[in-house]
């Protein structure tokens, strides 16, 4: 059974510095972020040929490998296997809607259609553009109504301008991934940089929130006290850190910039104990646990009155207390599940995130976390859960 510490902070409303602005990557940082990811081009592939090249061009200028369907080469599998398995090894959905709708698979939707569809299931980063045609298909407009219900959708005017826009919404995604959020305490802000060098860690932020910045400056502690210990979570990691000191600098009079030096404590406590419960191993209830709290799958323990066994809080309850904007919700739930699993030692680390846009109140979310390991001959272990979330 998995005894986590509690959280000294898990009563507490999140605060979050709702205006903090990514960074301006360097391009060198763009191109290291893009170095292994995909993004899927989908589009009516004979009325939008030179648009999908534009399209293209606007993602490999940024370091990103462009996936179109008419590059895959002589495949077994079935064409439309084939193009949705493509997505789902993608990171990103590049969709670019036109006249004409495409011919209906046996499934009734066109191609593009099932592609955007599985990219949502898939919770697969979302960009679809729309030429300015004024003859639209009808079910190309309903498509499009639909698309633009759940995403903002602009218009292109000629190829180069798909490209540039394309070049542009590529570096703003990466310029969200590389200026990380991070959360001390009940505080959630974006860094600049996050300088991990073991027993110390610097943390360098710049913050526009007067609450969160107060909550820093608080962190500080007084004359005669050191500072606050409380849990920092940032990209994929979460430690237990007592603050060292805090160094801030007035930049403007909605802006401040923020040193905060994090470092270890003496004696780290132990993060749970390990005991089987019929006969499922702690990583077999940290799953369960999960699956129970995020997707309200049922609790097999539960008949054996053992259910507490596999409990833990809900993650995400304090973006339901307190809604933020859907171009932060899914780093900050990323965020949060770090603290929860890797934390308390649930979890060695975040292998994948996934989360998509809210359809009927509900988001496509898949997980997966590496189990802590015993020895170090072990072999790494890797557990995935998908399901849909209420949030």
């Amino acid at each position: 059974m998995c005894m986590p510490r509690q959280s000294q902070n898990q009563a507490e409303p999140l605060l979050v510095d709702r205006a903090a602005a990514a960074e301006l990557p360097s391009a060198e940082g763009v191109r290291e972020w893009a170095r292994e990811k995909r993004a899927f081009i989908s589009s009516v592939m004979a009325e939008l040929a030179e648009e999908r090249q534009a399209a293209a061009a606007g993602v490999r200028s940024v370091g990103l490998r462009a996936v179109l369907f008419e590059e895959f080469g002589g495949r077994d599998a079935d064409p439309e296997e084939a193009y949705l398995a493509e997505v789902e090894g993608s990171d990103i959905y590049i969709g670019i809607l036109g006249r004409r709708y495409g011919k209906p698979l046996k499934t009734r939707f066109s191609a593009t259609h099932a592609e955007y569809l599985h990219a949502e299931n898939q919770a697969l980063r979302m960009a679809v553009w729309t030429s300015a045609a004024a003859d639209r298909e009808g079910h190309e407009q309903s498509f499009l109504d639909e698309v633009r219900t759940f995403h903002v959708v602009p218009e292109f005017c000629t190829v180069a301008d798909l490209q540039r826009q394309v070049e542009d919404r590529m570096t703003a995604i990466a310029a969200e991934d590389l200026s990380p959020w991070c959360k001390f305490g009940n505080a959630v802000f974006r860094a600049m940089e996050v300088e991990d060098r073991g027993e110390v860690i610097n943390v360098t932020a710049r913050v526009k929130d007067d609450r969160v910045a107060q909550a820093l400056e608080a962190a500080r502690g007084e004359r005669r006290n050191r500072g606050t210990t409380a849990q920092f979570t940032w990209c994929g990691r979460s430690k237990y850190l007592k603050v060292a000191g805090v160094h801030v600098t007035t930049t403007t009079a909605r802006s401040k910039m923020f040193r905060l030096e994090l470092e270890l404590p003496e004696a780290p406590q132990d993060s749970f104990l390990e005991v089987s419960v019929g006969g499922m191993t702690p990583a077999d209830l940290t799953e369960r646990a999960l699956r129970t709290v995020l997707f309200g799958e049922r609790n097999p323990l539960a008949d054996k009155h053992m259910g507490f066994a596999a409990e833990i809080d809900d993650p995400l309850k304090p973006l339901r207390e307190s809604p933020v904007s859907e171009e932060i919700i899914r780093p900050l739930s990323e965020l949060l599940l770090t603290e929860l699993l890797v934390g308390t030692g649930r979890a060695r680390s975040i292998r994948a995130f996934k989360l998509g846009v809210a359809i009927r109140g509900q988001r496509s979310l898949t997980l997966a976390w590496e189990t802590p390991s015993r020895f170090s001959n072990e072999p790494v272990a890797v557990r995935r859960i998908s399901g849909q979330v209420n949030l």
